[in-house]
């Protein structure tokens, strides 16, 4: 059982209060509020409390290819750089490279992420050494034969002793990579093990065309077709999902889907830039944020995609009242906890303690009219001085004791990656 800690007098809606977290979960939030006996106490008097971040569309292990195969078309970059360099993974490079991530991610206020990768094992350790959460997708392709029940046994038994922090998913590649059998399949054992399917979906406007001229119908008709939403109801997370119709959105309604905008990643790539938050608001779609992996959108930095999904809102639809700071928080943190079936993601008693603390002496909270505002408009992650998952503090003063290790080991891993 990790030891109490006691934050004292941090700003939290802006308002000062003490918070107390013992036994992996918020005890106590309030001026009242005491440090228990043996509490680590932080002084949170420069501090403002924010819950964390949880990053719903990743490829953890692919920050080794940060800077690799810039300013081309996603095909080109998946078939001509990407794709043939990935025949080298193994579990140690998957391992440090999913270290890397983890470190970025706790630099910039991120405790719990959804994977799409290869390796799982080797990832989940990762994960776990570093103390945050991730739901990790066993990604999928052709037929998903190796999909199966030994399989996902297999690895469920290799992930168990770090259960309290990470979960698996079945995650086909996408419509274009996977047959409608494997979609089929892949669904199949999804219900069967109550698992989160999580797909890359109409990413392009070229998938959808060519859906629409292979099948005949658009991306999300197809999963219908296939059964596919119904199958995973409830536990459906289709990354990108940028070029949708009224049907679709009206399917995923339907059918309590999530699905993750990646604004950063789409614009680099030149996917799209009209994620239409507001109607898949109406149909009552939850709707998180992810940043994609590092190839594709350069960092982790989860205050950047938010900046990114908020400011393409109001330009795209002419209005600056679109997607303010609090439903933004809210898309970035909750609904994506919510997605993964974790009791985290807002600040109240009796949640999973899961929390970061900013610097409001960095110069974007000067002067510090509205905090939120400021983290979500003004800041980067470098704000971010404390992180604390699951009741244990990861970094303090952006101090991260494995830090060295992990930047030595990951250029060694990914000089192999990219011989």
């Amino acid at each position: 059982m990790p030891q109490p800690i006691f934050i004292r007098n941090v700003l939290l809606n802006e308002t000062r209060t003490n918070i107390l977290i013992e036994n992996h979960h918020f005890v106590a939030i309030g001026p009242e509020a005491a440090p228990s006996s043996g509490a680590t106490v932080i002084d949170g008097s420069r501090l403002a409390a924010f819950p964390t971040f949880a990053n719903m569309h990743t490829h953890a292990a692919m920050n080794l290819f940060r800077g690799y195969a810039n300013d081309l078309p996603l095909m080109s970059w998946l078939n001509d750089w990407i794709w043939p360099k990935e025949k080298n993974l193994n579990d140690d490079i998957v391992y440090w490279g999913t270290r890397l991530a983890c470190t970025e991610m706790i630099l910039s206020g991120t405790t719990a992420f959804s994977d799409m990768y290869f390796h799982i094992p080797a990832a989940a350790k990762a994960a776990a050494d570093m103390g945050i959460r991730c739901t990790l997708g066993i990604t999928a392709f052709g037929d998903c034969a190796e999909l199966t029940e030994e399989s996902i046994e297999r690895t469920l038994q290799a992930i168990q002793p770090y259960s309290h922090l990470v979960q698996l998913a079945l995650a086909p590649h996408a419509i274009y990579t996977v047959s409608n059998q494997g979609l089929r399949h892949s669904a199949e054992l999804s219900h069967k093990y109550n698992l989160l399917y999580h797909i890359h979906m109409s990413e392009t406007p070229g998938e959808v065309s060519d859906c629409l001229r292979n099948h005949g119908c658009r991306p999300y008709q197809l999963l219908e077709q296939l059964g596919v939403l119904d199958l995973t109801e409830g536990r459906f997370s289709g990354a990108h999902s940028l070029h949708l119709d009224d049907n679709e959105i009206a399917l995923l309604g339907r059918h309590r889907a999530t699905v993750v905008h990646n604004p950063c990643s789409n614009l680099k790539l030149g996917s799209g830039h009209f994620f239409r938050f507001a109607e898949l608001k109406e149909a009552g779609v939850n709707i998180t944020l992810g940043t994609d992996g590092c190839s594709s959108s350069n960092n982790l930095d989860m205050i950047d995609a938010a900046k990114f999904m908020s400011y393409l809102q109001k330009g795209v639809r002419q209005d600056p009242t679109v997607l303010p700071a609090h439903e933004l928080l809210q898309v970035a943190t909750r609904n994506g906890f919510n997605t993964l079936g974790i009791n985290a993601g807002s600040l109240h008693v009796g949640a999973l303690a899961d929390i970061m603390l900013v610097n409001t002496d960095n110069i974007a909270f000067v002067p510090n009219n509205d905090t939120l505002a400021n983290l979500l408009y003004a800041a980067h992650g470098d704000c971010v001085d404390t992180v604390i998952c699951h009741g244990r503090i990861l970094m303090q003063h952006r101090h991260i004791d494995t830090l060295d290790e992990t930047l030595t080991q990951s250029r060694r891993a990914a000089a192999q990656l990219l011989s």
